[in-house]
């Protein structure tokens, strides 16, 4: 064998000690480049939670001065104008420049679990928005309450301009709501329960022979001669008279058919009855005035209305359908006006009447997320109120307020033409609802303030700079009692 075969054949037979002896070292020098990371890692690790740290001071701090630079600022701004010159003795009580964060997020074991989620305009199908108000009233409520339920992200549509939940509870969520009504919009635990024409709650047999016993006193009992029966129902007749009024004068309702939807006693229906000989049905909310429609005013009536899923269960046909509160309230708003339709006679007219007018909160000084309940959905301006009219094929003749309350009058033609809010009209009024928004925080119970803390600062620069808040003379800052 030569010598050069004989070298080959010796490598041959140490290859697998050299392989060992180099796979060794690569191990040392991974576990030495692994152990160098590690370092490295918890290296930058230590100077990340530094950086951290030291940011969120930063911030921290960076947000009082600009609370502080913002407050100075208003207070400047305020001094500079005209309406400085109020009286400072017009104001409440020092309003705190932070308000603590909540232990932990509010919990209910009944919260809604069902929810629509609204992607555009429930009444005139636009998809541009503008979120005006995160929360309805169960945000300034005492009692426990789920988080999920406090918070309706109400929307201004850019379109017909109404103020819209965009997500609301469902199905038996709503129908819950509506159960605990009196809870619901913060009266407290059966607050109506003695009200005749406003008891929520089912109605036991001996309720009915209480009632049944009520009811057979008459609806006019003079104070004279005092006896047993439900004084409701006068005052009832007495506000709805000028609703009768205005129909009569505005519409030809001899033996019209005529229905009411959400009647509490009946009494517009029963007035045009009596008028105009007009045939009349009722759809109440509750039991209490489901009894009394039947059994004291002889009205044919419905079963109870589902706000959801509603429909109107009459097989014939309408005139007239007048409304109470109803459009506020109802759910799925698209729903309501397709049987609106189904039920009208060509050339019918719908009557609504009590729906929520945001003057109150705008320009009167209620608060926006007081006003609205977790059972309003809804509300409007006259303007906008018109355009969702013209939007769903009605002619608008008549609209006032009353009462604090837009009341209207439309005429079905099945045109859907209309022209959309202008952008200097939505402007106007998204500024409008931001300064409404920003009074509503301000003048939350000290008890709840907690629940705005992530938003309470801001709230605060906001309201100097729009006069909502003023400083007194020894520079406390102060909510306006005006507003």
């Amino acid at each position: 064998m030569s010598s050069h075969l004989l070298a080959k054949l010796r490598a041959l037979l140490n290859l697998p000690a050299r392989v060992d002896v180099q796979l060794d070292q690569l191990r040392k020098e991974l576990d030495e480049a692994h152990a160098r990371s590690k370092r490295t890692w918890k290296a930058q690790q230590a100077v990340h939670e530094a950086l951290a740290s030291e940011l969120a001071g930063t911030r921290k701090q960076l947000r009082e001065q600009l609370l502080q630079h913002h407050l100075q600022l208003g207070r400047m701004n305020r001094l500079l104008e005209a309406a400085s010159k109020a009286p400072r003795n017009n104001l409440g009580e020092p309003l705190p420049l932070a308000v603590p964060s909540p232990d932990s997020q509010p919990t209910a074991p009944d919260a809604p679990a069902e929810w629509l989620e609204l992607d555009r305009c429930p009444g005139c199908a636009t998809t541009g928005r503008s979120v005006v108000c995160e929360w309805n009233k169960s945000v300034l409520l005492e009692q426990e309450t789920s988080a999920d339920l406090m918070r309706y992200n109400y929307a201004l549509c850019h379109g017909c301009g109404m103020l819209y939940a965009t997500r609301r509870p469902i199905g038996a969520s709503y129908r819950g709501l509506t159960e605990d009504f009196s809870e619901t919009i913060g009266r407290g635990p059966r607050a109506y329960a003695d009200n005749a024409l406003l008891n929520p709650y089912p109605l036991s047999e001996q309720d009915r022979e209480r009632y049944r016993t009520l009811i057979a006193g008459g609806i006019f009992v003079s104070d004279h001669d005092p006896r047993e029966h439900i004084s409701g129902v006068y005052q009832d007749r007495t506000e709805n008279a000028a609703h009768v009024e205005i129909l009569a004068h505005l519409l030809d309702l001899q033996g019209a058919r005529v229905l009411e939807v959400r009647s509490r006693a009946g009494t517009l229906v029963s007035g045009l009855r009596r008028q105009f000989d007009a045939s009349v049905a009722a759809m109440p909310i509750f039991e209490s005035q489901q009894l009394i429609l039947r059994s004291l005013c002889g009205i044919e009536c419905s079963d109870l209305i589902d706000y959801d899923l509603f429909t109107i269960p009459f097989t014939d046909d309408f005139d007239l359908i007048a409304c109470n509160h109803m459009l506020t309230h109802v759910v799925r708003v698209d729903r309501f006006f397709d049987q609106v339709h189904q039920r009208l006679k060509p050339g019918g007219h719908l009557y609504l009447y009590g729906e929520l007018d945001e003057r109150a909160y705008l320009a009167e000084g209620k608060s926006v997320i007081n006003t609205l309940n977790a059972l309003h959905l809804q509300a409007f301006d006259r303007a906008s109120l018109i355009r969702l009219l013209e939007a769903n094929g009605f002619e608008v003749i008549f609209i006032k307020r009353r009462h604090g309350s837009l009341l209207c009058l439309a005429r079905h033609t099945g045109n859907r033409q209309w022209a959309p809010m202008s952008p200097e009209d939505r402007d106007r009024r998204v500024r409008a609802y931001a300064l409404a928004r920003t009074r509503a925080i301000l003048r939350a119970p000290e008890a709840v303030r907690s629940r705005f803390a992530d938003v309470w600062e801001d709230a605060l620069a906001q309201g100097v700079a729009g006069g909502v808040a003023q400083f007194d003379d020894k520079g406390r800052l102060k909510l306006s009692k005006d507003t």
